[in-house]
């Protein structure tokens, strides 16, 4: 009898529990501010984050000057070995730099997968102390970022969205319809 009141009184705190965890789950939190930075093309900066297109290599020494412990690398091989090829091996130059790689290579359509994101989270699980995510441009940057807000950091759809459109996410229908857009995940 003992075990049935126990079981019965863990679900009761459950149950009345359950809405308050909702309602928090679904307060809104605070848009985090992107700062456009002037040392590179498409760079910003949000907290203990970088977001850029392809950095050169005085970009890199600059953000190694700033903390940044940690390279996330959105681009392709064939994107990769093309760079190599004009500039340098950014894998080879990250590491003199003593700051850790993770290439996650993101193509088209294709790549954005939850596998993808889930790596991407893996790779951003808070170990270092300041993060570059780069890609071409900074567009798959910012839609990963979006992604990852919204699936690892509890933030609404339009929340993250908010926090996308200061770096490099547009949405023009938006501008075609000439009103903002409500964006909510069902």
């Amino acid at each position: 009898m003992k075990t049935f009141t126990l079981l019965l009184f863990f679900c009761a705190i459950l149950l009345f529990n359950a809405p308050q965890a909702d309602a928090i789950n679904l307060q809104k939190k605070e848009v985090p501010e992107v700062e456009e930075l002037d040392n590179a093309p498409n760079l910003f900066k949000s907290d203990n984050m970088f977001f850029s297109g392809q950095p050169n290599l005085e970009t890199f020494e600059w953000l190694k000057d700033q903390g940044v412990d940690l390279v996330i690398n959105l681009r392709t091989e064939g994107e990769n070995e093309d760079f190599a090829e004009e500039a340098f091996n950014e894998e080879e130059m990250v590491a003199k730099l003593k700051m850790k790689y993770v290439s996650l290579p993101v193509s088209g359509y294709d790549g954005y997968t939850p596998e993808n994101l889930e790596k991407f989270a893996e790779a951003m699980n808070g170990k270092y102390k300041k993060v570059l995510i780069h890609c071409g441009s900074a567009g798959r940057v910012t839609n990963f970022m979006m992604a990852y807000m919204v699936e690892y950091k509890g933030y609404k759809l339009a929340d993250a969205i908010e926090f996308g459109e200061q770096i490099k996410f547009s949405f023009p229908l938006e501008n075609l319809l000439k009103e903002e857009i409500d964006w909510q995940l069902k």
